[in-house]
């Protein structure tokens, strides 16, 4: 049998076996548009799962980083391509959150995406330097309620993240006003809060570990919907007195733009759940802080109209704008 025609009946017949569509293309990579340069966690994210969810379905994925805007180049990127399911997006928070804060970048989730499903979850801490006298978030809420929030200083990686959003949110629910101290990214807030430059500063996990570990900081609050196993004393938000059922995990997803065959996106589905099983995957991605967390893609859908209904009374609320 010429070589080529058994390459494609052996597409054919793992496809069939596994109840697939025919993958269209499977002769060319697969490209999947990242919104942030790389070496970051979304990066992370796309290339360990990019590899195992190609695997499935006999295609070569490559990540492409498209950063800037927040994500929103990417978006742009993706939907200037054909709606055939030929370019994947991995995008997630960042990605709802500023068309909410910046009017100028028109996205309808809804409208412009279908969702293959959520990758992964990556709390935020709430952390102070180590010396702190605050225990708890509680603590410190108490402490703010009695006067002086507006001289309390917790920075982040700037206006409108999902960081500030956290921030936010707890301004909001405690009727306290810390002061938001904005950075050009997240590179050197660390550092400021062990030199106590800041008190206190909102992280992702995967930056806070390594401070954490060696005692420079203390945690004193995550943002996900379950408590981190490693920090299991450090309470969620939604444990805290006014804030129960709240919570704001950063979280990445799969998607294909609107238009995409739906036996072509029910299949990536399927690719993409399999992968996520993988022990192997998960523990990977698990040493860097990141939680392997699945949700097919009309559930997927309905936690980013949830999570987005979330966002944007923070950013009303708050008044937020990047404009």
């Amino acid at each position: 049998m010429h070589r080529r025609s058994f390459h494609r009946l052996s597409l054919g017949v793992a496809a069939a076996g596994l109840g697939r569509p025919s993958w269209a293309q499977a002769d060319r990579p697969l490209p999947m548009v990242v919104g942030y340069s790389a070496g970051g966690s979304a990066d992370l994210i796309a290339r360990a799962v990019g590899a195992e969810f190609g695997k499935r379905i006999q295609r070569q994925v490559i990540v492409e980083n498209a950063a800037g805007a927040s994500g929103m180049l990417a978006v742009q990127k993706v939907l200037g391509q054909p709606a055939d399911g030929h370019t994947l997006y991995l995008g997630g928070t960042d990605t709802v959150v500023v068309p909410m804060v910046n009017p100028k970048f028109k996205v309808d989730w809804d409208r412009d995406f279908v969702a293959i499903g959520r990758l992964t979850t990556v709390p935020m801490v709430f952390a102070v330097p180590a010396g702190s006298k605050y225990g708890n978030l509680a603590e410190l809420i108490r402490r703010l309620q009695a006067g002086g929030a507006e001289n309390f200083t917790y920075a982040t990686p700037g206006i409108g993240t999902m960081q500030h959003l956290y921030g936010a949110l707890i301004n909001k629910q405690a009727r306290v006003q810390m002061q938001h101290i904005p950075y050009r990214g997240g590179a050197q807030i660390a550092n400021d809060l062990v030199g106590q430059q800041v008190d206190a500063a909102i992280l992702v996990l995967s930056t806070a570990m390594p401070f954490l570990k060696e005692g420079r900081i203390k945690a004193l609050s995550v943002s996900d919907t379950a408590r981190v196993p490693a920090l299991p004393q450090v309470r969620r938000i939604g444990e805290e007195e006014g804030f129960a059922g709240l919570a704001l995990p950063l979280w990445q997803g799969l998607f294909v733009r609107s238009g995409t065959p739906a036996a072509l996106a029910a299949g990536y589905e399927r690719a993409l759940m399999e992968a996520l099983a993988l022990p192997d995957l998960r523990a990977k991605l698990l040493e860097s802080g990141i939680t392997v967390a699945p949700m097919k893609g009309a559930e997927l859908r309905g936690f980013v109209a949830a999570q987005a209904a979330v966002y944007r009374d923070i950013v009303q609320s708050a008044k937020i704008s990047t404009e």
